[in-house]
Parts: C-alpha cells; sequence; structure tokens
C-alpha cells in the first residue's frame, strides 16, 4: 500500500508543482520522463531541494504552469529559508487574529496587531497579505493615504498570476485591489481607481460574495458619475461625454443596486438608490428622481428618533441610517434651489443637517454646504453664507476625504470671489492647490477665471 503524501502547502513551490501533477493526473515518473528522476520531482514536490533554473523550465512546460509563477515561488522559498528564525505560523496567527476583529468592525483592535510589523521580515508569502489587510484596516477608518501605502506595496510583492492562488489567497487578492480602487477615488486618482476596480472584477468568480461584486459596481458608478462632469472642449464634446457617462454610470448604480436587495442589504440598496435619483435628476428624469429620494425618506426617517444605540455595531449602523437619510435631504434641497423653492430647499437642508449631526463628518459638511447654497441664493453678503461654507471646511479638516475638501475650498473661494473678497478666495485656492498636490504631481490649476465662469 503506498504512503500517504505528506501535506504540502498549495501556496508553495512544491505545493504548486503537486497540484498541478495530480490535476493531469500524471505520476511521478512520468513528470520526470528520461530527463530527471522520480526521487527528485518528489523531493521538489515536499520543497527539500531548490530546483534549478532549467529544472523549472522543464515543469513549467511539463505541467502547463507559467514559468513567471514558478520562478515567484521559488524565490519565496529562498527568502522563507533565510527567514527561517521567525516562523510562518506566528504570523499567520496574528493576520488570523486581526482578519477576525476587522471582520468584527473592531479596526482599533486589528491595528495595534499590525501596526508594528516589520514587513521585510516577514516571509514572502504571508507579507504581501498582512500589508493588505492592514491598508484595509486604514481604509475603514478612512485612512486613504496610509490604506494606499500599504495597498501598493502589497501589489508590489504579491504573486503575479492570480488564477493559480489558492481560493482564499485570491479573494484576499481580489479585496486588495477593490480596496485600492476605493482608495483611489477618494485621492482623486481615476483612472488608477478604475483600473483597479476591472482587476477586481476580473479576478472574481461565482464564489465570490454579491456584496463585494456590488461595491465594484458601485464604485464605478461613481467613477463615472463624477467624470460626466469634467468638461471637454467643445460644447458639443461637452454633452455627448456628459451623456454617455452618466448612463454608464446608471447602468453601474443599478447592477450594485439590484445585488444589494438580491442579498438583502437595504441599507446599501437605499444608499446606491441615492446616487441613482442624482444621476436620472441630471439625465433629467426629475420625477424618477424626487420619487427615489422621498422613497428613502418614508422608509428610513424614522430612525432619527430612536435613541442611541448602546453597542459599536448599533452605533456604526444608526450613522449609515442617518447618512442616508442626510443625503437624501440634501439632494432635495438641491433640487428645490435649482427652481428657486427657497424655503423648501431651506427645509431639507435643515434635515440633511440634522441627519448629518448623527452621521459623518462627510454628511455635515454636505449639509453645510448646501445650507450656505441656499442662503447666497437669497442674499449673498449675509454673514451666514460665509459661516455656513467655513463650516463644511471645518467638518473635513481633519480627515483624508481628499476630494471633499478640495471641493469644500473651492466652494468657499467662489463664494469670496462673487462678494469681492479676491485675497480671500485666493487664500482658499491656495488650500485647494495644497491638497492637490498631496495626491498628485501633475493636474491643471484651479484659476479665478474658471471660477467665476463655474
Amino acid at each position: 500500500m503506498p504512503r500517504p503524501s505528506k501535506h504540502v502547502s498549495p501556496d508553495t513551490l512544491g505545493g504548486r508543482i503537486r497540484a498541478a501533477r495530480e490535476q493531469l493526473q500524471l505520476s511521478l515518473a512520468e513528470v520526470a520522463g528520461n530527463q530527471y528522476s522520480p526521487s527528485l520531482i518528489s523531493q521538489i514536490e515536499r520543497n527539500r531541494i531548490e530546483p534549478s533554473v532549467d529544472s523549472l523550465r522543464y515543469l513549467a512546460e511539463r505541467l502547463h504552469l507559467p514559468l513567471e509563477d514558478l520562478q515567484y515561488l521559488a524565490q519565496q522559498n529562498k527568502e522563507t529559508e533565510d527567514q527561517g528564525s521567525q516562523p510562518d505560523q506566528l504570523f499567520e496567527e496574528t493576520r488570523a487574529r486581526a482578519a477576525l476583529h476587522l471582520q468584527k468592525k473592531e479596526i482599533a483592535a486589528a491595528i495595534q496587531l499590525l501596526e508594528h510589523l516589520y514587513l521585510p521580515e516577514i516571509p514572502p508569502r504571508q507579507r504581501w497579505r498582512l500589508a493588505a489587510l492592514r491598508g484595509q484596516c486604514f481604509f475603514e477608518q478612512r485612512k486613504f493615504l496610509r490604506a494606499q501605502q500599504d495597498f501598493i506595496y502589497a501589489l508590489s510583492i504579491c504573486p503575479p498570476e492570480p488564477k493559480f492562488l489558492p481560493q482564499e489567497q485570491r479573494q484576499d487578492l481580489m479585496l486588495l485591489h477593490l480596496h485600492l480602487a476605493g482608495t483611489c477615488r477618494e485621492l482623486q486618482q481615476p483612472e488608477d481607481a478604475l483600473e483597479h476596480y476591472q482587476t477586481a472584477l476580473h479576478i472574481m468568480d461565482r464564489s465570490t460574495p454579491s456584496g463585494y461584486v456590488a461595491e465594484a459596481h458601485w464604485g464605478m458608478a461613481l467613477l463615472a458619475s463624477s467624470q460626466a462632469f469634467r468638461l471637454p472642449r467643445t460644447a458639443s464634446e461637452r454633452h455627448q461625454s456628459k451623456e454617455a457617462s452618466l448612463q454608464t454610470a446608471l447602468k453601474h448604480a443599478e447592477q450594485a443596486r439590484s445585488l444589494y436587495c438580491a442579498i438583502n442589504d437595504q441599507l446599501s440598496a437605499a444608499a446606491v438608490t441615492h446616487q441613482i435619483a442624482q444621476l436620472e435628476y441630471a439625465l433629467g428624469q426629475h420625477e424618477h428622481a424626487q420619487a427615489h429620494l422621498q422613497e428613502i425618506l418614508h422608509t428610513w426617517l424614522y430612525t432619527l428618533k430612536q435613541p442611541p444605540a448602546s453597542t459599536r455595531e448599533g452605533q456604526r449602523r444608526q450613522k449609515e441610517e442617518a447618512s442616508v437619510v442626510s443625503g437624501a435631504a440634501c439632494l432635495l434641497a438641491d433640487i428645490a434651489l435649482e427652481e428657486k423653492r427657497f424655503d423648501e430647499a431651506r427645509k431639507y437642508a435643515n434635515l440633511a443637517l440634522e441627519a448629518g449631526q448623527r452621521s459623518y463628518k462627510r454628511r455635515r459638511a454636505d449639509a453645510y454646504t448646501i445650507r450656505g447654497r441656499i442662503l447666497e441664493a437669497i442674499d449673498p453678503h449675509m454673514p451666514e453664507v460665509e459661516e455656513a461654507f467655513r463650516n463644511a471646511t471645518r467638518e473635513l479638516a481633519d480627515t483624508q476625504r481628499i476630494s471633499a475638501r478640495i471641493s469644500a475650498h473651492v466652494r468657499l473661494a467662489r463664494h469670496y470671489l462673487k462678494i469681492g473678497k479676491i485675497q480671500e478666495s485666493e487664500h482658499e485656492l491656495e488650500q485647494a492647490r495644497l491638497l492637490s498636490d498631496l495626491v498628485s504631481h501633475s493636474g491643471d490649476d484651479i484659476t479665478t477665471d474658471e471660477l467665476s465662469s463655474a
């Protein structure tokens, strides 16, 4: 009776070779052929010896594996041997504990485990996963610059071909691209964000939870929506480009909402519905947009009357519920402002701020901004206008919502320009430029002329 094979991790060189041989239903002798001995192939599979360059090339051709993948795994094995004083199990346990904290939304506890790791000392096959996990923790805290650093480092050392990874690691790689995409979007790097969303979708398969697929489509909808308002040179190009981008955004948003509804995530579905309403209004479908927004308020307004939750998870959900209400009210205020129904606009702006006080800083900033715009439309010289716009910049000042912070400073600069305060306007523009420089080494400068024509 043949002796059972010793277990070898499938994310090592030997494990990959053994898995490929067994999938092809080949014996050791059949793989060895006339060029090598079965004993040598067996030792390579058990990671007992380091194969030569010629051996790797032979095994790649014989087992139909990418040579670059085998070379990568061989390098991992070598580095792991060099770092043998720090056992794999220790880092695997750390990663598992941190992942559990993250799953429970105990972000601070997860970061405490990961923050002081010295990544170059960690075996390669765990190094990229730990870096990605730490980046995900910073992403959840909305510390996007820190998150991006870890994500990019993880991506630089992760396996080159995802389809040969074990399923768990394949999902980790998908999440790495998905959250790096969201980080790039927040940091005003739309081209990079789109590339990573597309890569994440490419890695996804039937085993991927629908929530992640929905998150990718939602992110791509946000990107396309932003693209719609980046104006091309001519009026004709502007109309065609805006219409196409809005339709693309609407398609992705509706796909995301369908997926969230399918898994009964009604809160996320409501958040996407808010975005769909924005797109519908921009496309001239005003009745549909307002109907969607009123539906959100009808469904979720009651949550503002609930007492504060006592658990961390309950508090997080209440913030999300208030965010949905605040966002819908803010857009209804914007619509009423555009139609010069100022009393109605102020009513919705007040509701947006009330809900925003129970939600996130971004929602409060949006509420202050719409309040400022309404008051500015009534009388731009009222001191309450400047106060509202200034409050928006203050709410965002200690966040890494770079895009939102830039918009808030530009909005305040636009107001100062309107009332003749040129020096103050230039100061706010400079703040916006400094923020832009944090995330980009190039890009068009914002000018006073562009502000006055906006």
